[in-house]
């Protein structure tokens, strides 16, 4: 039977960024017909208000042409006066003039798509089929996983779910590959200025992709598509969709250099992996999604914390990346860690949790934790403690493995059986050390230093880049050399009144700030001069010789001659012989 809703999308001129939406509903049997936008997209935990977008909305009697009253209920939500029509036109235009991986964007080049920020529904018929058609250019290709329902540049999706999961880039200039691993087809797409280096492309994603489904077995589909926006200043983002990945990286001329290069490999093995963690693997309390409201978890640990683990993992285990490229993956996330500290103040369950609340951005000094740097140390640590208790013939992977089984039972899992997971593995209960490490801010350290010693790995002190930052106790904004970006608690900076925004202007009366970063050792005291917000203020800094530092990291380094059951650990981990140091 011909689906009953459908969607016509037509570009609008490039200079306005509206893209003009139709959606048209068969068979209607209500008299007053809700519609709603979603407030979130997958893969974003957080509200999108996706709605503050919408542009001249009117609906109709797609029979007669009438004119049907329409009252906005909320920021999302539509009420229709149906008057008895069968069918209903529901008219509006979307401005599209962000452009990430989880946005919708229009301009000359190309249609960018992602139907979660777009597309209406209907609370009661999410389960029906719905087409999606295109009136663009015959000549344009369509990068994404919906497959095409038989007519010109038009789509079929089989619910709303995954309608709403399943980004779509529409444009002449798209770039592809595809290769066949296992019964699976990869389809690898590139949107922007970039000159791809395929045959290191094709060789690498076939060796990643291959280590994952040696782990997970077969994905859940038979395609999946890498979808890459690339943009001509530095980018760096994605989101995970149910056969696809949108994957925003620039800029494009150092694309294949070995820095951003690596970005986008690592960025492509985690997205892949949330074909199974989240998209098929998921926490109760997210199954299903409910677009209307936010899905509370604390389990973001595993969901974006695991991947994050297992996204680089995976690269050395297939050989895509080196020991030293792996280790400086590592290293990334113990410096994010040991420079943060929100790690004193928020459990990585509460920072799933708080998502929701305020997004992904900083907020206040030193509240908040990330999912992904503190969950994939989580990771590290349970993987290493069941690999500890089985001699290494149980790993984490055996746990992704057992919440795959609940998955396939078609339901979500709880805290319950994840623990009793890893109890079984660890062969001892670890609902405590659970508590510990999850639901409560607690060091970190000694049991990194633990496990990277059974490893060969010793965890060492990392020195500062700039040592006066570490030793005043406030950090610049990357690549600024005043703007103060954080300053940590009870350091000589805060007790001077130095606050996070401020702008350093003067150092000792020098308008000459470079020397902030030449001093070995700072004098005492030291004058800034500085302007916060609007407000010029002159502070001097104190400092003794026995203070502490402050902002110091940890790094993982080969150990010069480790034992040989640390090689073999590490063996067992990675894939790869412990390296000669």
């Amino acid at each position: 039977m011909k689906p009953q809703i459908t969607y016509n999308i037509r570009p609008g001129a490039s200079s306005s960024r509206l893209i003009h939406i139709e959606l048209t509903i068969e068979n209607n049997q209500s008299k007053v017909l809700e519609v709603c936008l979603p407030k979130w997209r997958p893969g974003r935990y957080e509200l999108g208000n996706f709605a503050r977008n919408i542009y001249q909305f009117s609906t109709r009697d797609a029979l007669t042409g009438k004119e049907l009253s329409c009252q906005k209920q909320s920021s999302h939500q539509w009420f229709i006066q149906t008057e008895g029509a069968s069918t209903i036109r529901i008219i509006y235009s979307y401005y599209a003039a962000e452009l990430n991986a989880g946005s919708t964007f229009l301009d000359n080049s190309q249609l960018y798509i992602n139907p979660v920020n777009c597309c209406l529904y209907l609370p009661g018929r999410t389960h029906e089929p719905c087409l999606l058609h295109l009136d663009i250019p015959a000549a344009w290709l369509v990068a994404t996983a919906l497959p095409p329902a038989g007519q010109a540049q038009t789509l079929l999706a089989d619910s709303f779910d995954t309608l709403a999961d399943s980004p779509l880039i529409a444009s002449e200039n798209l770039q592809y590959k595809q290769f066949e691993l296992n019964s699976h087809t990869f389809f690898i797409w590139f949107c922007g200025d970039v000159n791809p280096n395929w045959e290191q492309l094709l060789v690498d994603f076939r060796k990643f992709c291959e280590v994952q489904l040696h782990m997970m077995g077969p994905l859940p589909l038979s395609t999946y598509h890498f979808l890459f926006q690339i943009t001509p200043h530095p980018f760096y983002h994605g989101v995970e969709h149910l056969a696809s990945t949108v994957c925003a990286l620039g800029p494009g001329y150092k694309l294949f250099k070995p820095a951003l290069y690596r970005e986008l490999l690592g960025v492509s093995s985690h997205e892949l992996f949330h074909a199974w963690n989240i998209k098929y693997i998921r926490p109760l309390e997210m199954y299903p999604y409910d677009y209307s409201k936010e899905n509370y978890s604390r389990m973001g640990w595993v969901y974006e914390g695991i991947t994050t683990y297992y996204g680089d993992q995976f690269l050395i285990r297939a050989g895509v990346f080196s020991e030293t490229d792996f280790l400086d993956t590592l290293n990334d996330k113990l410096r994010k860690h040991f420079t943060s500290y929100g790690r004193f103040n928020q459990a990585v369950a509460e920072a799933s949790f708080d998502t929701w609340l305020d997004g992904y951005v900083t907020g206040i000094p030193h509240r908040k934790t990330s999912i992904y740097t503190e969950g994939s140390l989580v990771a590290f640590i349970f993987d290493q403690m069941i690999r500890e208790a089985t001699n290494d013939q149980c790993s984490l992977d055996d746990f992704m493995r057992g919440l795959l089984m609940v998955a396939k039972d078609q339901k979500g899992y709880s805290r319950s059986e994840l623990i009793a997971l890893l109890s079984d593995l660890c062969q001892q209960n670890i609902e405590e050390t659970y508590r510990v490490l999850v639901e409560t801010a607690s060091d970190l350290e000694p049991l990194l230093r633990k496990y990277g010693q059974r490893l060969g790995l010793q965890l060492q002190i990392e020195k500062p880049y700039s040592p006066v930052e570490h030793q005043l106790g406030f950090l610049l904004l990357e690549g600024s050399q005043e703007q103060v970006k954080l300053v940590a608690p009870d350091s000589p900076a805060e007790k001077a009144g130095l606050a996070a925004g401020d702008q350093i202007i003067a150092i000792n009366g020098w308008r000459n700030r470079q020397q902030l970063t030449s001093y070995n050792n700072v004098p005492s005291p030291l004058q800034l001069h500085v302007f916060s917000g609007e407000v010029l203020r002159t502070l001097n800094i104190n400092t003794s010789q026995n203070q502490p530092m402050f902002f110091l990291s940890r790094r993982f380094c080969f150990m010069p001659e480790p034992e040989n059951a640390c090689k073999q650990a590490w063996k067992s981990w990675t894939g790869t012989t412990y390296p000669k140091i």
